[in-house]
């Protein structure tokens, strides 16, 4: 029986040293308990783990990606197990929760829910079919209905002002008591002079991105963190790399937001323009300049206490992700550290000793931004 470890484990508090797993199957379990049954001299004939080294994180999560507009296996193979893809054609999206060895897990939005014309209805990032356009509140309760029946697991809605008509509060409302009847959260991408406060008004769930178009009033910020709504980052859209004033008023808000309670997801809106396939430092080094700890940075991405998959006798896989070396002891340096992060199956762990890593330098998206 295969037998693996490494040097540490991310657990959704923090980072401890971690015991040796036994591979079963497709799944990683603790062998602790195993071990405690069985009699001396056959713990003493149980072969030695195979020590991998490094630190194991049951999964990472891009929580905003477009996955028609990148390559999927080279997500995974850049350290991110799952993936929620916020708008494509249904019918293609779909065939994204196939499982596959190679691609991350994904979760779907299906189509973007918008008034007549809205956005995205004029953009050229996606097929006509990720924009569903919304009459009234009925016909917003049936493409609620539309995007369950095509896999969806969360509904998005866009409040894009900036680029349009957006749906009235009586549509937005029915969207989401159908999408909450249905057991969906609702997603939305908020832009525009007070399109954040219409969305906690109304109940979402979470925003698609920190709000980067108003610097959203205080008690509005308050209101979303007392509701427990998640933000999802995309800092690294307002630039690239090189920060625009949106990248400042992102920071500004999510600073706040985290610093009233409220829980920031890790997110990039992967296909809008030249982004990392896989971890993403700058993203990250975002997150720690709105204030985040090291801590709350990997729960953005690696998830916290309250998850199941978390809970100390929970197997593990199908996928992991796996860093080649243990936390740096400087926060400045996890942006960097976490981007050597890579996918792995663990069945594969059964057939090498190491794994084979391919080299971390993270590919480019091709496409251009968002219009």
């Amino acid at each position: 029986m295969t037998r693996v470890s490494f040097d540490a484990v991310w657990t959704g508090d923090g980072v401890r040293p971690t015991p040796a797993y036994r591979v079963d199957g497709d799944r990683l379990t603790p062998a602790d308990a195993d071990r405690e049954q069985r009699t001396e001299p056959e713990q003493h004939a149980e072969p030695e783990p195979l020590h991998l080294g490094g630190t194991l994180f049951p999964r990472l999560t891009d929580h905003h990606v477009h996955l028609g507009l990148v390559d999927p296996v080279a997500l995974f193979a850049g350290g991110i197990t799952h993936a929620v893809d916020l708008g494509w054609d249904p019918a293609i999206a779909r065939m994204w929760l196939a499982e596959h060895p190679r691609r991350p897990r994904t979760a779907i939005a299906g189509a973007l829910l918008t008034a007549p014309g809205g956005y995205p209805v004029r953009s050229r990032w996606a097929p006509p079919a990720a924009a569903r356009e919304i009459g009234g509140p009925r016909d917003g309760r049936q493409a609620v209905r539309e995007q369950v029946m095509a896999g969806a697991s969360r509904i998005k809605v866009a409040l894009n002002s900036d680029a349009g008509e957006t749906v009235d509060d009586a549509t937005l409302r029915a969207i989401v008591d159908e999408a909450v009847h249905a057991g969906l959260p609702v997603v939305v991408h908020a832009q525009g002079a007070g399109q954040v406060e219409r969305a906690v008004r109304a109940g979402v769930a979470q925003l698609a991105h920190a709000p980067f178009s108003e610097r959203v009033p205080d008690h509005v910020v308050l209101e979303a963190a007392q509701r427990g709504m998640g933000w999802i980052s995309t800092l690294d859209i307002h630039g690239w790399g090189a920060p625009t004033p949106d990248h400042d008023t992102a920071v500004d808000n999510l600073r706040r937001f985290h610093a009233a309670g409220g829980r920031v997801l890790y997110g990039t809106d992967l296909g809008n323009g030249p982004l990392p396939l896989g971890v993403n430092a700058r993203e990250l080094a975002g997150l720690l300049s709105a204030d985040l700890d090291a801590t709350a940075v990997l729960r953005a991405i690696a998830g916290g206490p309250e998850d199941d998959d978390l809970a100390a006798e929970a197997p593990i896989g199908p996928r992991i992700a796996w860093t080649p070396s243990v936390p740096p002891p400087d926060y400045a340096d996890l942006p960097a550290w976490l981007a050597t992060a890579r996918g792995l199956r663990v069945a594969d762990l059964r057939a090498r000793s190491s794994p084979t890593m391919p080299t971390p330098t993270p590919t480019p998206s091709t496409e251009g931004p968002l219009p």
